[in-house]
C-alpha cells in the first residue's frame, strides 16, 4: 500500500501516540501488579538506539515501520570555525653569528629578564677570517647578525609585527656581511650601532645589547668560546605579549577577518580565554590560510597562559542558520568520536550521509555536515536537510537510492 508524504507524517504521528498510550497502559499494569515498579523512559526513535524491525526490500520499494522515520526538527545555530595552535611570544629573536667569533664575556644568564639596551655579551672578531681584499682596519665585516628565525612567520615569509622588531630579510641579511655595526631589528637602536662601531674601531670588540625588554632563552655560549659562522648565540622573547597561529583551508578566508573575537581554552586550564584575530596570511602548497590570534592580556589570562601551551578556540562568522537534530543512527559514513569530548564541536564540520524521504516518497542518500554533539540528549546537530523532508533512520544498503518508501 502506497502513502503520500503527508500520509507518512500522519502515520508516524499516530504511531507515536499509540506507542505513548501503550506505555501508559503498561505502566498502569505494572503499578497494579507490583508494589515497587522500576521506572523507565519510553523508547522512541528520537531518544534511543532502537532495534530495527525487519525491512522488506524489493526492486523498487522498501517497506518499513514508522519507527524508521523521523520528522525534521529545525533548530537555530551560529556557524563558527575551530582554531588550534600553540602559544608563542609575539616578539622574539634569535642571535646568530654571521662569521667566526670569540666570546669574551657573557653578561646575562638563562631565564633572566632584561630591559631594552641591556648588555648581553661581548664578542671579538677572529681577525684570521677577515677577507684578504680588505685592510685590517676596515669595518665592513660584521660580527653577529640578528635573525628572527624563531618565528613560524619567517618560515612562511611573513613579517610578524611591523611596529615592533623588523626582522632582517631572509637571505641577504642572514648570510651577507653587513656594514660597520651590530645590526639590530629596528631603527631605535642607533645608539647601540654607534657603540658597536666605536668598539670595533678600537679593539674589534662588540657589545651585543637587547633590542627590546625580554627574557633570555637558549643561552648557548660561554666566555672564551670560539664559535663558527651560523652558530646560535641566544634567544630573546617577550612573554608579556602572546599569540597562537591556526591553520584553516583557504576557502575560509571569506568567513574570517582581522579584529574578530576568538574564545579559546588551554590545556590543563578550566577558565575560558579571549583572543583577537590580528593577521591573516595565505601560504603553502596547497594554499592554506594562517590565522594569527593575539591573546587578550587581562586578569584571567595574565598568570595562566604560558608559551608552549596548546589551545583550541572558535570564531563565529556569518548569520544565524537553521539545522536539525538527529540521533546517531541517522548518520552514516562518519567517525563521531572527536565530538564526544568538550567542546563537543569539531575543528572542521564532519562530512556524513543521511537517508532522506522526499516529497515523491523516494529515498535519497544526501551528504550533510555534523556541527555539534549534545552530551545530555546524545543527539547531533546537522546542517543540509530541508524542513519539508523526512529522515529515514534505517541503515540501508547503498542500492536503496531512488526506491519508494512503503509504511506498514
Amino acid at each position: 500500500m502506497t502513502f503520500s508524504i503527508r500520509s507518512i507524517r500522519s502515520v508516524v504521528l499516530r504511531s507515536a501516540l499509540l506507542r505513548k498510550s501503550s506505555y501508559v497502559l503498561s505502566a498502569l499494569l505494572i503499578i497494579g501488579c507490583q508494589p515497587s515498579p522500576p521506572t523507565a523512559e519510553p523508547v522512541t526513535a528520537e531518544n534511543s538506539e532502537t532495534v530495527d524491525t525487519p525491512l522488506i526490500i524489493t526492486a523498487d520499494s522498501i517497506t518499513m515501520t514508522p519507527d524508521h522515520i523521523l520528522s525534521v526538527k529545525p533548530t537555530r545555530y551560529q556557524p563558527s570555525l575551530g582554531l588550534q595552535g600553540s602559544i608563542k611570544p609575539i616578539k622574539k629573536v634569535n642571535l646568530i653569528a654571521a662569521q667566526p667569533l670569540t666570546v669574551e664575556q657573557v653578561l646575562v644568564s638563562k631565564n633572566q629578564w632584561v630591559k631594552k639596551g641591556t648588555p648581553l655579551f661581548t664578542v671579538r672578531r677572529q681577525t684570521t677570517q677577515i677577507k684578504p681584499t680588505l685592510s685590517p682596519n676596515d669595518s665592513t665585516d660584521i660580527d653577529v647578525s640578528l635573525n628572527d628565525i624563531a618565528s613560524d612567520n619567517e618560515k612562511l615569509g611573513v613579517s610578524e609585527t611591523s611596529n615592533r622588531a623588523a626582522p632582517l630579510s631572509k637571505k641577504a641579511d642572514t648570510d651577507a656581511n653587513l656594514t660597520h655595526s651590530m645590526v639590530t631589528e629596528n631603527d631605535e637602536n642607533s645608539d647601540n650601532v654607534q657603540d658597536a662601531t666605536t668598539a670595533r674601531q678600537s679593539s674589534n670588540l662588540v657589545t651585543v645589547r637587547a633590542s627590546f625588554s625580554s627574557r633570555v632563552e637558549n643561552l648557548s655560549v660561554q666566555a672564551g668560546q670560539q664559535i663558527t659562522a651560523d652558530t646560535p648565540l641566544l634567544k630573546l622573547s617577550d612573554e608579556s605579549e602572546l599569540h597562537f597561529v591556526a591553520t584553516l583551508p583557504i576557502e575560509a578566508e571569506s568567513q574570517i577577518s582581522v579584529g574578530q573575537t576568538v574564545n579559546f581554552t588551554a590545556e590543563e586550564r578550566i577558565d575560558k580565554f579571549t583572543g583577537q584575530v590580528s593577521n591573516l596570511k595565505a601560504a603553502g602548497q596547497p594554499t592554506q590560510l594562517f590565522v594569527y590570534v593575539n591573546v587578550v592580556n587581562n586578569e584571567v589570562s595574565r598568570h595562566q597562559i604560558l608559551p608552549g601551551m596548546k589551545v583550541i578556540g572558535r570564531v563565529d562568522y556569518g548569520q544565524i542558520e537553521v539545522g536539525t537534530i538527529v540521533p546517531k543512527r541517522a548518520l552514516h559514513n562518519v567517525d563521531l568520536t572527536v565530538l564526544h569530548a568538550p567542546p563537543y564541536k569539531p575543528l572542521r564540520s564532519l562530512s556524513a550521509h543521511i537517508w532522506i524521504i522526499g516529497q515523491d516518497q523516494r529515498l535519497t542518500r544526501q551528504p550533510i555536515e555534523v556541527i555539534e554533539y549534545d552530551p545530555l540528549t546524545k543527539q547531533y546537530l546537522i546542517a543540509g536537510v530541508s524542513n519539508d523532508s523526512l529522515i529515514c533512520l534505517a541503515n540501508l544498503p547503498i542500492e536503496s537510492e531512488g526506491k519508494k518508501v512503503m509504511v506498514s
